[in-house]
């Protein structure tokens, strides 16, 4: 690989049904990247239509009937590097996450730009919530973007995966003054919804057992989340609006095609087999009632009834007693551990 070859920017994101965000997600990569290869997986919404109308997207189809991060991230690796030849940078972004306006002005991405081939670069994604006005900050989480690609194999997994090829060994730049922006808990909705479908992806999948999936995407949490909130900066938007695009309007949306895959899981599986689940906080007899109505296949044919509310008030109970459990251990940990500082002292 030359090294003073400019790399190419290649911008990898899987979709399905992303027509509320895809706009903007396209309008502002287009202006850094060199390539966006998009993997739709079967969406039934305008994201395709939305695709075809910008230049640098290359499409291709995820035939994927399932649920599989490992599968898409393959593909869309495997086609960057057959379609891109020379050095290139591969960004791995979900089509909520959107960089920075500012981010080209720092000292930061001209590092990226430098970055030694099997390089791992790892970015802060503030998380904007409610309204992109407002923000969470994980400043000490830095979470793995980009990577300068070396033709090194990638290992993801199904669910939780990821995106790049890491493993201890690879070379780490971090960096604080490039941002990636998480459109996700702006529209929450869509996020609750989104919650709960991979819920019943990791039961589908056998990838966690009941009480933990419970924990992990609790209605509870949900309810008592109170984050420490920001007001979001300025200068992530500016460059961007100043070019007419829209960074700030986020669409309403009752139902979600995630709710419709759960629908479907309950047509293949039945009901009880996700009782476990803390997806029952909505009425899914009103949600198969419009699906029906719009002209979905796939559906249950018979009428959804929700676990009594005692057995919810029992795993419920269950999952609090696993927490206080793993609570209680980490605690435990923690002491020992710091005993163990004391000795060695």
């Amino acid at each position: 690989m030359g090294m003073t070859e400019k790399p190419k920017i290649v911008v990898l994101t899987p979709v399905k049904n992303e027509a509320w965000i895809l706009p903007r997600f396209l309008a502002t990569t287009s202006l850094w990247a060199d390539k966006i290869i998009i993997a739709d997986q079967n969406s039934s919404d305008e994201s395709v239509q939305i695709c075809k109308r910008f230049d640098k997207v290359v499409l291709i189809r995820n035939e994927s009937p399932i649920y599989d991060e490992a599968e898409r991230q393959l593909l869309l690796i495997k086609t960057a590097r057959e379609l891109i030849s020379g050095p290139r940078i591969l960004f791995a972004l979900d089509a909520d996450e959107i960089l920075a306006a500012n981010a080209l002005e720092t000292a930061g991405w001209q590092k990226i730009l430098k970055a030694q081939p099997g390089t791992a670069v790892l970015l802060e994604k503030p998380d904007l919530y409610l309204s992109p006005k407002n923000c969470i900050r994980w400043r000490d989480k830095p979470f793995p973007i980009a990577y300068v690609d070396d033709g090194s194999a990638h290992h993801p997994i199904a669910i939780h995966s990821v995106r790049i090829p890491l493993s201890e060994n690879t070379p780490r730049l971090v960096l604080d003054d490039v941002k990636v922006l998480h459109y996700a808990w702006a529209n929450p909705s869509l996020q609750e919804s989104k919650m709960r479908y991979y819920s019943v992806v990791e039961n589908v999948r056998s990838v966690s057992p009941p009480v933990r999936r419970r924990l992990r995407y609790s209605r509870k949490f949900l309810e008592s989340f109170k984050p420490k909130m920001e007001s979001s900066e300025r200068s992530w938007f500016q460059s961007w609006e100043e070019k007419n695009i829209d960074m700030l309007t986020i669409p309403s949306c009752e139902y979600t095609w995630h709710d419709l895959e759960i629908l479907r899981h309950f047509s293949g599986s039945g009901t009880k087999r996700f009782y476990w689940d803390d997806i029952w906080y909505v009425n899914w007899e009103e949600r198969r009632q419009y699906a029906l109505k719009m002209g979905f296949s796939g559906v249950p044919t018979q009428p959804i009834q929700q676990p009594a509310e005692i057995d919810q008030r029992f795993r419920n109970l269950c999952a609090d007693a696993f927490s206080m459990m793993r609570q209680t251990r980490e605690r435990l940990r923690s002491a020992l551990k710091g005993d163990s500082s004391k000795s060695r002292q």
